[in-house]
């Protein structure tokens, strides 16, 4: 079934789309309120034994065997699923086992364990709820750590009820009770009991394991064989480390600390036990090779990302994914199955960078993705198209602007624009102007040279070419408060390529754009910007594209112009001015996120009389040119998403929004029908009479 068609049928489940979207949002504000209160010293801490376990992995795979090995267990290696399949059914078959029952083990899920047992005469028993509901519903898991997330209650009690036999309600507490007596009596007679493991001790074999639940106690009590299957990366050094990994997965999952830790290990065989590690590769050690795949292998696995993902957490996790699922399941997807895998749901990625915010251990997740979207056999001209014809299509609107405007409303043409480019025809484009920012300013007197210095302002496609008013407001903004304003010619951030993965392309733009800002700020000037995407590429993108120190030494110069004039701003604003008493929505953009300006702004637009209201309801679903391409997998996505978001902000019943994004603008404008200010105009039109 084709992307497309399987978005299309989630979206008319409108209860599922429902469920999906209140369970990630409530799971989003337990787990920021759970990691707020352990502070950043843990995810800090983590993040350097990852690097650290990383960079010296062979070595910790030498010390784990010996390890292992010294207290009767044994270590396999193996290089990819089905050499792990074969050592588990291996060990089993030898010592005539029939039976395993199972924890929780996304590994075994990704070598395809279960059905290579049973198709050998193996039975396979799930004894994780999640993982026992969609064993039971022959379906795959939808979600890292909740199998079962995108069932319904009747559902689960439902599939439940079947197995047990008999009918138990919807109450979960009941359903729970029931399904934990039912696996007390089906472990009877398994010989065997497999887990999976959150880190693993080098130094002692150690394997940790946290669970919600406390299965894995009971496979591991009453099993003759206990196997642990996990990835290579797992592999850390020291007791101490293994359980600070396991702890930074359960409290950035769930907010919570885990309600069961278990360790075990090697020891196993001192009480009459036979124990097994079983490594896998898997493309791991490939990734690992790469400068820029490899930050990927630090995933502790706690799922956070998805909670922001806007179209995960509308379509799920059997629409985006493969075996792994959701932001992170794209890089994981593409180590382990290979890039072709991956890109059969990397689309619904949008770029929005919420989900590396939310990462506990820093991985760049959107930029990962991009790097598995550059990897496609089959590059579309449809998505060169609208990557490269984007600006070209706003040079020509800024020259003949009264022509694009009005062809832009021709069904005909918006009919031959959605055959070529795949822009649907029923998406807002935006209105320009005419002209473009460098010729209104060659109109307007220039300032000389001042005690506060001189700043260079990239105002970005938008801002340039579109709607100049913005870029207009930015430079007599910076003038009035005494900076000599620099505008350079330059192209736009390129932020299509990124999102669509031509990063040979991205980096020809982003080396063009450091080498032409560089020299202005080696002589000591900050680059300002109005635009949130171009703050982001120029300060993540590029350096992550480039690697050099141009790029890092330009990164760190970039402000965002709100923020970088705040203090003067703070002076000069008037409460009582034409904005006073007016309800404004501040829809903060997805890449102004986590930046420290959104605060700023949020209290300054207070400053200038209006009555501010906001609400983190996450990315409003345009996503630069991918929310105007045709499909249900795009623009369908797009739309649901921003309803969603409207509807919300319309519940504050606001008079207009605010939102620095060129792009959130024509999507809220069109589906609230309130007008859209940028905070440039508010504060132009708020500043105190002389």
């Amino acid at each position: 079934m084709g992307l497309d068609r399987s978005v299309r049928e989630v979206l008319r489940d409108r209860g599922r789309v429902d469920l999906l979207w209140r369970v990630f949002l409530e799971t989003r504000d337990a787990r920021r309120a759970g990691m707020s209160s352990i502070g950043g010293e843990l995810p800090e801490r983590v993040m350097r034994i990852r690097e650290r376990s990383l960079a010296n992995l062979g070595e910790l795979l030498e010390e784990l065997r010996a390890s292992v090995e010294r207290s009767g267990g044994r270590l396999h290696l193996v290089r990819n699923g089905r050499e792990a399949c074969e050592v588990v059914h291996g060990v089993l078959t030898r010592r005539g086992i029939r039976r395993l029952m199972k924890s929780k083990s996304m590994t075994s899920e990704e070598i395809g364990l279960n059905g290579y047992l049973e198709s050998r005469g193996i039975e396979v028993l799930e004894t994780d709820l999640g993982e026992r509901i969609v064993q039971l519903a022959r379906q795959r898991p939808s979600h890292l750590l909740g199998p079962a997330l995108h069932l319904s209650r009747q559902e689960v009690s439902r599939i439940l009820s079947s197995w047990i036999g008999r009918d138990l309600g919807s109450d979960p507490r009941g359903v729970v009770a029931a399904f934990r007596d039912a696996i007390r009596r089906s472990v009877r007679g398994f010989g065997a009991g497999l887990t999976g493991a959150n880190a693993i001790d080098s130094e002692t074999g150690a394997v940790v394991v946290v669970t919600n639940e406390g299965n894995e106690q009971l496979v591991i009590g009453m099993a003759e064989v206990v196997i642990c299957v996990a990835g290579i990366e797992k592999v850390v050094r020291g007791i101490e480390a293994a359980i600070d990994q396991a702890m930074l997965q359960a409290f950035s999952a769930t907010g919570r600390p885990p309600s069961f830790l278990t360790v075990y290990g090697p020891w196993a065989s001192a009480e009459g036990k036979e124990f097994h590690l079983v490594l896998v590769d898997n493309g791991r050690l490939r990734a690992l090779g790469d400068r820029r795949l490899r930050e990927g292998l630090r995933c502790v696995r706690c799922a956070a990302c998805y909670n922001v993902c806007p179209t995960y957490r509308t379509v799920g996790g059997h629409v985006f994914g493969g075996t792994y699922t959701g932001p992170i399941g794209v890089f994981w997807e593409a180590v382990t199955r290979g890039p072709d895998a991956a890109n059969e749901f990397s689309d619904l990625c949008v770029s929005c960078g919420l989900c590396a915010l939310e990462c506990p251990v820093g991985i760049r997740i959107p930029l990962l993705i991009s790097l598995v979207k550059s990897m496609r056999r089959d590059h579309r001209l449809r998505d060169w198209l609208v990557a490269t014809g984007y600006e070209r299509f706003a040079i020509i609107g800024s020259r003949l602007p009264g022509f694009v405007n009005w062809i832009s409303r021709s069904k005909t043409f918006r009919a031959l624009l959605e055959l070529v480019a795949g822009v649907d025809r029923s998406r807002p484009l935006p209105r320009f102007r005419g002209g473009d920012l460098h010729q209104v300013l060659e109109r307007t007197d220039r300032t000389a040279a001042s005690p506060l210095g001189e700043v260079v302002y990239f105002p970005d496609t938008f801002a340039q070419l579109v709607d100049w008013r913005i870029g207009l407001g930015a430079v007599e903004l910076l003038r009035t408060f005494g900076y000599r304003v620099i505008v350079p010619r330059l192209q736009g951030s390129g932020m299509p390529f990124v999102q669509y993965g031509f990063l040979r392309a991205a980096a020809s733009r982003a080396r063009f754009l450091v080498d032409a800002l560089y020299p202005h700020v080696e002589s000591g000037r900050v680059v300002v910007t109005t635009e949130p995407t171009a703050a982001y590429c120029l300060r993540e993108v590029y350096p992550w594209l480039l690697g050099d120190e141009k790029s890092a030494r330009v990164a760190s110069a970039v402000r965002d112009l709100i923020a970088f004039l705040s203090e003067h701003l703070e002076r000069s604003l008037d409460p009582e001015g034409p904005l006073r008493g007016l309800r404004a929505y501040y829809h903060v953009p997805c890449h102004a996120r986590g930046t420290g300006a959104e605060e700023v702004t949020s209290r300054l637009l207070g400053m200038a009389g209006l009555e501010v209201v906001s609400e983190d309801l996450g990315c409003c679903g345009m996503a630069g040119t991918w929310g105007l391409r045709s499909g249900a997998s795009r623009s369908g996505l797009s739309v649901e998403i921003g309803r969603r978001v409207a509807g919300r902000i319309a519940g504050h019943r606001p008079d207009v929004i605010v939102t620095e994004s060129s792009v959130c603008s024509l999507q809220l404008s069109r589906l609230t029908g309130l007008p859209v200010l940028h905070p440039v105009t508010v504060m132009t039109s708020s500043l105190r009479s002389e």
